[in-house]
C-alpha cells in the first residue's frame, strides 16, 4: 500500500520587499504526520539583492512558544539566484507545529516559496 501524502503551499511565491519587516507564515499543524519535509526556494530578481534574503524555520510543541530549528537558510546576491532547501522535520513528541520567519533582503525584492509535504498515512 502506497503513502498518503499531502502538499501544503505555506508562502506561493510571495514577495520579500527590500528593507521591509520580516514575513511570518502561519503555523503548520505536523503533530499527527508519519513524516514531514519543508521545501524552502529564494529566487532573487534580474538584479540581486545586496544583502541575501534568509528564511528560518521554526518548531513549536504548543503553537505559542517558537524555536529555531537549525540555522537561517541563507540566499546569495546573484542576479537571477535560486536557492532551494528541503528540511526533513523532526518527529517527536515536542514537534507539534511549524512555521517560518523570512526576509533581511536589502535592495532588491526576492520571491519565496515555502510547500510543506507530510505522510498522512501508510
Amino acid at each position: 500500500m502506497a503513502a498518503a501524502r499531502t502538499l501544503v503551499v505555506v508562502h506561493n511565491n510571495i514577495t520579500l520587499t527590500a528593507s521591509a519587516a520580516d514575513t511570518t507564515s502561519s503555523s503548520q499543524s505536523i503533530g499527527t504526520k508519519y513524516g514531514c519535509c519543508l521545501l524552502v526556494k529564494i529566487t532573487n530578481g534580474a538584479t540581486g539583492p545586496t544583502i541575501p534574503a534568509q528564511c528560518q524555520v521554526q518548531v513549536s510543541g504548543d503553537d505559542s512558544n517558537y524555536y529555531s530549528f537549525g540555522g537561517a537558510l541563507v540566499g546569495g546576491t546573484t542576479n537571477s539566484g535560486i536557492y532551494s532547501w528541503d528540511v526533513p522535520l523532526p518527529l517527536d513528541a515536542q514537534t507539534l507545529y511549524v512555521r517560518t520567519v523570512s526576509g533581511s533582503n536589502t535592495g532588491q525584492n526576492v520571491t519565496l516559496r515555502v510547500e510543506l509535504v507530510t505522510v498522512d498515512s501508510i
